[in-house]
């Protein structure tokens, strides 16, 4: 088949069942990369049919993602199945605030994704499992499937797609948006029984996938390291990006945003528990430390956050004495996020591991504003911001060294000379349309002979 662009209003000619429990109308990070895949392959010959979950409360929903794929899914390039549930388990555990989880605290989550991990295995989505694999048999009756496509975490989609690649013997790809067995922050195994058990799963999906994309090259290297029979073109970096559309709407919506008063430095994004090292007190100490130093700070710097925070750093900027500084959005429609970005003079980010880097990152290259890295030295997301052109990389930990980049940061803002030498080649690399042309070409060697 050729995989080149078809030419425009060419209906796509092959199916491929997209296994993906998170989807919009979830918001959050978890849907956006095979949100954009499913936007752009009818581009490239393929047919997306998403098996997904029953619409459902949830930390954060967003029905404008959703209607990025209206006009397709009314052209029937694009179908959307939803399962009758959701398979979550330990639904009185959490409150629902309309089509929101109230979310509670890290202590509780902490405890709470130990205990489900103790009993679940992969995830906590196994129990979706069952109801998944009733629920595609039906479409493998009405559609000719020619692929079939999972994304994880939760690790569930994998088991699910595994299964029916094998019995409908049709090609697999499996896409892995964080380490499996390999993720130390992520996973909890109660016994080394637990542990052995989810690698025998994950060994299985190897074995069964005819291509594997992951986000990073630590990612790849990990996976080979670990599974000795994978060779090296097995598995293919596609890493995450951006879509130059977000930036073009959300262009319109930037002066909704823009104070240039401030001296505006932006988080988009959430701040999880199951993340060693992700939080916003180093950068909050660290302001503190900067205006103590530079008093007409205090007055210019505005600190913004857009999405989820957890209940003990809500508190923190009280605590510090910086509540006029802090502005908390809470989570935006993902096209008013790009247009906050958009409106700041600095985006930051934060990172306690060394082998990947949260989607945002990519979503701040397309900005191509400056962008502030708190990354352990080594580390993926470092070599990143590096060849970004216009990264500082800070240590995690170091609040005093991150209070003096503060300050420099000001200092060039108030001369109008903050960082702009962006390595354009770079960032049109992640652009999300040509990331799918990728996933479109892997799925196209799976189908030769």
């Amino acid at each position: 088949m050729n995989i080149d662009l078809l030419e425009p209003g060419t209906p796509p000619g092959l199916n491929v069942l997209v296994v993906a429990y998170y989807f919009p109308p979830m918001g959050l990070s978890g849907v956006q990369r095979i949100l954009k895949f499913v936007k752009y392959l009818p581009e490239f010959g393929w047919r997306p049919i998403v098996l997904t979950a029953a619409e459902m409360p949830y930390y954060a929903h967003d029905e404008s993602l959703m209607e990025e794929l209206r006009p397709l899914i009314e052209k029937n390039y694009v179908r959307v199945v939803r399962t009758k549930g959701s398979g979550m388990p330990g639904g009185k555990l959490a409150k629902a605030d309309g089509k929101k989880l109230a979310l509670p605290s890290a202590r509780w989550q902490r405890i709470r994704s130990n205990i489900i991990q103790t009993f679940y295995q992969p995830d906590s989505r196994i129990k979706w499992k069952k109801q998944a694999l009733e629920t595609a048999e039906q479409v493998f009756k009405e559609e000719r499937i020619d692929a079939v496509i999972a994304t994880a975490p939760p690790f569930t989609d994998f088991l699910i797609a595994r299964d029916l690649a094998r019995k409908h013997h049709v090609p697999l790809l499996i896409d892995y948006r964080d380490a499996w067995v390999a993720n130390k922050d992520l996973n909890f195994y109660a016994t080394p029984f637990h542990k052995a058990y989810a690698r025998k799963l994950e060994d299985s999906c190897l074995r069964a996938s005819g291509a594997i994309t992951v986000v990073s090259r630590p990612m790849k290297e990990v996976l080979l390291q670990n599974y000795h029979f994978l060779k090296h073109e097995d598995v293919t970096i596609v890493p995450h990006g951006y879509d130059p559309s977000d930036l073009a709407a959300a262009g319109a919506a930037v002066e909704k945003y823009r104070d240039p008063q401030k001296f505006r430095i932006t988080y988009g994004g959430a701040f999880y528990v199951g993340y060693p090292g992700r939080s916003p007190i180093p950068m909050l100490e660290a302001a503190k430390l900067a205006m103590s130093k530079e008093p007409q700070l205090k007055e210019d710097l505005e600190l913004v956050f857009a999405g989820i925070m957890q209940k003990e750093d809500l508190r923190a900027p009280e605590k510090l004495g910086l509540m006029q500084n802090v502005v908390i959005k809470g989570y935006l429609p993902h096209r008013e996020e790009v247009a906050l970005l958009l409106s700041s003079d600095v985006l930051w980010m934060i990172m306690g591991d060394k082998i990947s880097a949260p989607g945002k990152l990519y979503e701040y290259f397309g900005t191509m504003k400056p962008i502030l890295g708190l990354v352990p030295p080594g580390s993926h997301a470092e070599k990143l911001l590096n060849d970004y052109g216009a990264g500082i990389v800070v240590s995690p930990r170091d609040v005093k060294a991150l209070s003096e980049v503060i300050l420099d940061l000001y200092r060039r803002w108030r001369k109008s000379l903050l960082p702009h030498n962006v390595n354009q080649p770079f960032v049109q690399s992640f652009d999300r349309r040509m990331l799918t042309k990728e996933i479109a070409r892997q799925l196209g060697l799976m189908l030769r002979p």
